[in-house]
C-alpha cells in the first residue's frame, strides 16, 4: 500500500523541517564519527533505502558547453531482493521521441548486472566493461554513475579518508579504487554526510592528479520523509567536455505493491506502473 507520497507543498514543508539543524540533531544513532567504518559507513547510507519499494519521478536537464539545454522525464523504481540486493529500473518518459527506453540494475553483494533496452527491440541489452561509462540518453551521467545519486556508492576496494566539510557540514570520505577497464575511473572519492548519511559530493578520477567529473549535491534540497534522509537535487559535471546534468527529484512514493516483473531482465520494460 502506498505510504507516503511527497510532492509540491508538502515538500516544501518538509524542507522547512529539515534543515541543516535538524539534519545535525537526527544523526544516525548518535554514533562517534572516529569510530565509523567503511562498512558502518555504507550501511548507514542504506537506511536511507526504502526496504520495501519506492518509486520517484526525476526531471533532468541537460546543458551543453554553449549553453543550450535538453529536457528529460523519467520514473525510477526502486526494490530490494529478498536477500536484500539492489534493484533499480529507470524508465524514460518524456521526449516521447524515446519513452520506454528503459534501464536496469541488479546489485547483489559485489555482483552488478545492468541492462538496457530501446523501443522496438525484442531484448534488451546487457551492459557491461567500457559500455558502463557510456553516458546514459545523452546526459553527463553513465550507466554505471547514475546509482550514486541514490546512495549505492561504487564498488571496489575502498578506504576511508580525512573527514572533511562541504558547505559547512561535516562528512565522511571514502576512496574507492576502481578498474577502469569496467567503470572508466581509476578512483572514486565520496563525501558523506555525517548527520544524514547522503551522498554530498562524489569526484571521479580517470588520471591521479584531478577528477574527470564532480557529481554535487544541492545542500538546501535535503529533506527526512518518514525515517528516511533524501537530497533532491544533484549537479554532474564534466570537467573535460564542460557539460552538465543537473537531476531533480519531483515525486517520492514508498509503495508496497511493486511487481517483481518491473526487475526481471526478461520483462522490465514491458510493465508501466504508475
Amino acid at each position: 500500500m502506498l505510504k507516503q507520497l511527497i510532492t509540491g507543498a508538502a515538500t516544501a514543508a518538509l524542507l522547512l523541517l529539515a534543515g541543516p539543524a535538524a539534519a545535525q540533531k537526527a544523526a544516525k544513532g548518535g554514533k562517534d564519527p572516529a569510530a565509523m567504518t567503511v562498512q558502518s559507513i555504507r550501511n548507514c547510507m542504506s537506511k536511507n533505502l526504502v526496504n520495501r519499494g519506492a518509486l520517484r519521478d526525476l526531471g533532468l536537464e541537460v546543458y551543453d558547453k554553449e549553453g543550450k539545454v535538453r529536457s528529460l522525464r523519467m520514473r525510477l523504481f526502486w526494490k530490494p531482493s529478498k536477500s536484500r540486493g539492489t534493484r533499480v529500473n529507470l524508465r524514460l518518459l518524456d521526449p516521447p521521441a524515446m519513452a520506454g527506453s528503459s534501464y536496469l540494475l541488479l546489485q547483489e553483494g559485489a555482483s552488478e548486472d545492468v541492462y538496457f533496452y530501446l523501443p522496438g527491440a525484442d531484448r534488451a541489452l546487457r551492459i557491461t566493461g567500457q559500455n558502463m561509462s557510456e553516458p546514459l540518453w545523452g546526459t553527463d551521467f553513465s550507466y554505471g554513475e547514475i546509482k550514486q545519486v541514490l546512495g549505492l556508492l561504487v564498488v571496489g576496494d575502498t578506504k576511508r579518508m580525512p573527514d572533511t566539510q562541504i558547505s559547512g557540514r561535516p562528512a565522511y570520505v571514502l576512496e574507492t579504487q576502481t578498474k577502469v577497464e569496467e567503470t572508466g575511473y581509476r578512483k572514486v572519492v565520496s563525501s558523506i554526510d555525517q548527520a544524514s548519511c547522503t551522498l554530498l559530493r562524489s569526484e571521479f578520477f580517470a588520471r591521479p592528479d584531478a577528477p574527470r567529473k564532480l557529481l554535487d549535491a544541492d545542500i538546501s534540497s535535503l529533506l527526512q520523509a518518514d525515517k528516511y534522509w533524501a537530497v533532491l537535487s544533484y549537479t554532474m559535471t564534466d570537467v573535460l567536455r564542460n557539460t552538465h546534468t543537473q537531476l531533480n527529484l519531483t515525486d517520492l512514493s514508498f509503495d508496497e505493491r511493486l511487481s517483481d516483473k518491473l526487475f526481471d531482465p526478461q520483462k522490465f520494460f514491458q510493465h508501466a506502473q504508475h
